[in-house]
């Protein structure tokens, strides 16, 4: 299978713990991301026969639809946009009037800007600014992709009832307990209980990723709870390099040993892009 790499910089985003997650998931119909972010999972997993991505930030939806029905149009629009401190400046004060003027410029701040802010112009010493050309291909990819993929941009509980089945897979990675990301509000402890008891009451499986924290561990107490370290990632790396933090990769225990046996394997044939209308 060839993956498809995320297009965008998103707090909290799972590329670095894939490989725990990956393999962690167990045979299902329909996949269902209530917090798609960017996409890291979804984009590197095999395809299931059923699947939803939701979010509540309307930039983000917007993008996804966009290079899901305006693919052309979209890429049109950031072809020839210089990745500059002016620029930035001037899309953060019009951020655009039309819908896919507004997605393409929340792309080009997002990979403009620190850590994907959208906010501040990125400061680089030591790489180039990110290529037109390839996220124009990284576009493309994303379209193919989401071929037959549900973009919602609900809040997660309708999400979490419009979908569970006993034959439903959630990937949940939720704001953080006090989160300061720019791209969404941390939770408070009443939001995160209220979540917890959502998910536990599901007939799908499951596998939430979050903060590790002693409230998170309590709410999720009686399942499976794996600590693990990633890289911090919202953070410069060259005045603090190695800068880590704890998450929790938790699963019902029934669940998690069902995966071991029954866990998806990779596809061998690679997806092919469309073509690329006349």
């Amino acid at each position: 299978m060839t993956r498809t790499i995320p297009i965008v910089r998103w707090a909290g985003g799972k590329s670095r713990l894939l490989g725990k997650i990956l393999p962690r998931i167990p045979r299902h119909r329909t996949y269902v991301e209530p917090f798609a972010g960017g996409l890291a999972v979804l984009l590197a997993k095999p395809r299931s026969p059923v699947e939803v991505v939701n979010d509540l930030n309307g930039d983000l939806v917007s993008l996804y639809r966009c290079a899901q029905w305006h693919l052309d149009a979209l890429c049109a629009e950031i072809e020839f946009m210089v990745m500059s401190r002016r620029n930035v400046t001037d899309l953060v004060a019009q951020p655009g009037l039309t819908e896919l003027q507004r997605a393409a410029r929340f792309l080009v701040l997002n990979r403009a800007s620190f850590g994907g802010n959208g906010k501040t112009f990125a400061v680089a010493k030591a790489s180039p600014p990110p290529s037109r050309a390839n996220v124009v291909q990284l576009l493309r990819a994303l379209n193919a992709r989401l071929d037959k993929v549900a973009v919602e941009n609900v809040p997660y509980d309708r999400i979490l009832k419009l979908y569970d089945s006993p034959e439903s897979f959630f990937f949940l990675d939720p704001p953080y307990l006090a989160s300061t990301a720019s791209h969404y509000a941390g939770w408070d402890q009443v939001q995160m209980q209220a979540f917890a008891d959502h998910v536990l009451a599901l007939r799908g499986a499951w596998i939430v990723t979050v903060d590790d924290s002693e409230f998170t561990r309590q709410a999720f107490r009686g399942c499976q709870i794996t600590p693990v370290r990633t890289q911090n990632g919202a953070v410069n790396r060259l005045k603090c390099p190695g800068a880590t933090f704890g998450e929790l990769i938790i699963q019902p225990r029934p669940v998690a040993q069902a995966a071991a046996q029954t866990a998806w394997k990779p596809q061998k044939t690679a997806l092919k892009p469309l073509k690329k209308a006349a």
